[in-house]
Protein backbone atom coordinates (compact mmCIF):
# COMPACT_ATOMS: atom_id res chain seq x y z
CA UNK A 1 0.00 0.00 0.00
CA UNK A 2 1.41 3.40 -0.87
CA UNK A 3 0.85 6.81 0.79
CA UNK A 4 -1.80 7.81 -1.73
CA UNK A 5 -4.23 5.04 -0.78
CA UNK A 6 -4.11 6.01 2.91
CA UNK A 7 -4.61 9.66 2.02
CA UNK A 8 -7.67 8.82 -0.09
CA UNK A 9 -9.17 6.83 2.77
CA UNK A 10 -8.75 9.78 5.18
CA UNK A 11 -10.22 12.23 2.65
CA UNK A 12 -13.27 9.98 2.19
CA UNK A 13 -13.70 9.68 5.96
CA UNK A 14 -13.49 13.46 6.37
CA UNK A 15 -15.99 14.00 3.54
CA UNK A 16 -18.50 11.67 5.20
CA UNK A 17 -17.91 12.98 8.75
CA UNK A 18 -18.08 16.76 8.06
CA UNK A 19 -21.78 16.92 7.08
CA UNK A 20 -22.70 15.01 10.25
CA UNK A 21 -20.65 17.39 12.40
CA UNK A 22 -22.19 20.40 10.64
CA UNK A 23 -25.67 19.12 11.43
CA UNK A 24 -24.75 18.51 15.07
CA UNK A 25 -23.53 22.09 15.60
CA UNK A 26 -26.15 23.88 13.48
CA UNK A 27 -28.35 26.25 15.50
CA UNK A 28 -31.85 25.06 16.21
CA UNK A 29 -34.49 27.40 14.87
CA UNK A 30 -38.25 27.44 14.91
CA UNK A 31 -41.06 28.46 17.18
CA UNK A 32 -40.09 29.14 20.73
CA UNK A 33 -41.91 26.92 23.19
CA UNK A 34 -43.12 28.48 26.40
CA UNK A 35 -44.51 26.62 29.39
CA UNK A 36 -48.12 27.46 30.12
CA UNK A 37 -51.58 27.36 28.64
CA UNK A 38 -51.37 28.18 24.93
CA UNK A 39 -54.31 30.32 23.79
CA UNK A 40 -55.51 30.30 20.18
CA UNK A 41 -54.05 33.17 18.11
CA UNK A 42 -56.17 36.32 18.10
CA UNK A 43 -55.60 39.76 16.55
CA UNK A 44 -52.16 38.72 15.31
CA UNK A 45 -51.05 37.72 18.80
CA UNK A 46 -50.55 34.45 20.64
CA UNK A 47 -51.08 34.50 24.42
CA UNK A 48 -49.52 32.03 26.83
CA UNK A 49 -50.87 31.98 30.39
CA UNK A 50 -47.84 31.23 32.55
CA UNK A 51 -49.31 31.51 36.07
CA UNK A 52 -52.52 32.12 37.96
CA UNK A 53 -56.21 31.79 37.34
CA UNK A 54 -57.09 33.60 34.13
CA UNK A 55 -58.69 32.31 30.94
CA UNK A 56 -57.66 33.04 27.36
CA UNK A 57 -60.61 35.37 26.65
CA UNK A 58 -59.89 37.54 29.69
CA UNK A 59 -56.14 37.62 29.00
CA UNK A 60 -56.88 38.62 25.40
CA UNK A 61 -59.04 41.54 26.61
CA UNK A 62 -56.20 42.83 28.79
CA UNK A 63 -53.65 42.29 26.01
CA UNK A 64 -55.77 44.32 23.59
CA UNK A 65 -55.40 47.34 25.91
CA UNK A 66 -51.59 47.30 25.77
CA UNK A 67 -50.20 50.00 23.45
CA UNK A 68 -47.30 48.27 21.71
CA UNK A 69 -45.92 51.68 20.59
CA UNK A 70 -46.38 53.28 24.01
CA UNK A 71 -44.35 53.18 27.21
CA UNK A 72 -42.39 50.00 27.94
CA UNK A 73 -44.23 49.58 31.24
CA UNK A 74 -47.99 50.11 31.31
CA UNK A 75 -50.54 49.57 34.08
CA UNK A 76 -53.71 47.86 32.89
CA UNK A 77 -55.30 47.34 36.30
CA UNK A 78 -54.72 44.88 37.97
CA UNK A 79 -51.84 44.04 35.61
CA UNK A 80 -48.53 45.75 35.04
CA UNK A 81 -47.36 44.93 31.52
CA UNK A 82 -43.79 45.18 30.25
CA UNK A 83 -42.56 45.13 26.66
CA UNK A 84 -40.12 42.49 25.54
CA UNK A 85 -36.50 43.21 24.68
CA UNK A 86 -34.08 41.91 22.08
CA UNK A 87 -33.00 39.20 24.53
CA UNK A 88 -36.60 38.05 25.14
CA UNK A 89 -37.64 38.08 21.46
CA UNK A 90 -40.05 37.03 20.07
CA UNK A 91 -41.88 38.07 23.30
CA UNK A 92 -43.90 41.23 22.58
CA UNK A 93 -44.89 41.90 26.19
CA UNK A 94 -45.86 40.20 29.43
CA UNK A 95 -48.40 41.13 32.06
CA UNK A 96 -48.15 40.38 35.78
CA UNK A 97 -50.70 40.89 38.57
CA UNK A 98 -50.19 40.27 42.26
CA UNK A 99 -53.74 38.94 42.79
CA UNK A 100 -54.40 35.54 44.36
CA UNK A 101 -50.78 34.41 44.37
CA UNK A 102 -49.85 36.02 41.07
CA UNK A 103 -51.27 35.87 37.57
CA UNK A 104 -49.07 36.18 34.50
CA UNK A 105 -49.40 35.90 30.78
CA UNK A 106 -47.03 36.48 27.90
CA UNK A 107 -47.89 37.77 24.42
CA UNK A 108 -46.08 36.71 21.24
CA UNK A 109 -46.66 37.40 17.57
CA UNK A 110 -49.04 34.85 16.01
Amino acid sequence: MNGHDGGMHIKALVAVTLPTVALAVAPVTGAQTVDGEQCPPSNGQRIVITAGDIDCVTASRYAAQYDITGEKSQVIDPFTCYSGTATTAPLLFQCVAQVEGGTEFAVYPA
